[in-house]
């Protein structure tokens, strides 16, 4: 288990975090004392515990906006992986009433050649051999 030390509103902490994370939960804390210090500016000095606590409320809002947003994406996405599959099935039964129709022309074209041939030995003239 590694330990670093991040600053959230130029305080220090000592945090503990898997070995590799150091990097991330040290983004993740300056994005947070991002957080506390642009309340800090909009509000002045309201107390370390009460922009900490605003600041993760802010947090928690855009983290809820962000899981709202997903979860429309996601509707979205099974929406049109449904509209994908109608299609596709809908293309199978074209394909398949498709190939039925060239059958039945050429079933048509064979009994038409067919009664051509028939046709055209009728009006032979017999040969008197």
């Amino acid at each position: 288990m590694a330990e670093i030390n991040v600053e959230i509103a130029g305080r220090k902490y000592r945090m503990a975090c898997e070995d590799g994370q150091e990097a991330h939960v040290s983004g993740l804390a300056n994005r947070f004392s991002a957080y506390v210090e642009e309340l800090h500016h909009e509000f002045g000095e309201a107390g370390d515990t009460r922009l900490t606590v605003m600041a993760a409320l802010t947090v928690m809002d855009d983290l809820a906006l962000a899981q709202k947003e997903l979860a429309d994406a996601k509707q979205a996405l099974d929406q049109l992986a449904l509209k994908s599959n109608k299609l596709v099935e809908d293309r199978a039964q074209l394909e398949e009433d498709f190939a039925k129709q060239i059958v039945m022309v050429s079933e048509r074209v064979e009994l038409l050649a067919s009664q051509l041939e028939v046709a055209s030995r009728k009006s032979e003239p017999e040969s008197d051999e």
